[in-house]
């Protein structure tokens, strides 16, 4: 009876823990969400991580949709990286940096395509939502892509 009465209560807790633990501490790093489109470059894309680390963490990333190669910058605080691609998907690190931002050069005959896209998370406490932390609240952005 004792050793009956142990291993429920175990059990017990240990339902207790997984009803008390939020779904995004025990997933880590969330699934990707759909941010914006980018008409003959490709999706561009955005995760979170709200458990690793003390601030809350975004990062972005990009699925080619073409073939034309395309140059892609990336930008979060001091961090550059450039990348020149076409492939499948492509994912930046994750960043608490306010702003990041992704600029794309896609050369073909006819013309080139540029395009620009930049997040802004915010201010941590402003209004605009520090913690981006479910896919039904994605970080502030802007698009722009133009033909030269």
């Amino acid at each position: 009876m004792v050793k009956r009465f142990g291993a429920s209560l175990g059990a017990a807790a240990a339902a207790l823990a997984l009803l008390l633990v939020p779904p995004t501490a025990t997933a880590g790093k969330q699934k990707p969400f759909v941010l914006t489109a980018l008409a003959d470059i490709g999706t561009i894309y955005w995760r979170y991580d709200c458990v690793h680390y003390r601030t809350p963490r975004v990062s972005l990333g990009v699925q080619w949709s073409g073939e034309a190669t395309t140059k892609v910058t990336y930008r979060a605080a001091h961090l550059v990286r450039r990348r020149t691609m076409p492939g499948h998907r492509l994912w930046f690190p994750f960043s608490s940096s306010r702003f990041q931002s992704l600029s794309f050069v896609q050369v073909t005959e006819p013309r080139t395509l540029y395009a620009h896209v930049r997040i802004d998370r915010g201010r941590p406490g402003s209004n605009q939502g520090y913690e981006h932390c479910q896919s039904y609240l994605p970080p502030r952005f802007s698009v722009h892509e133009w033909t030269r």
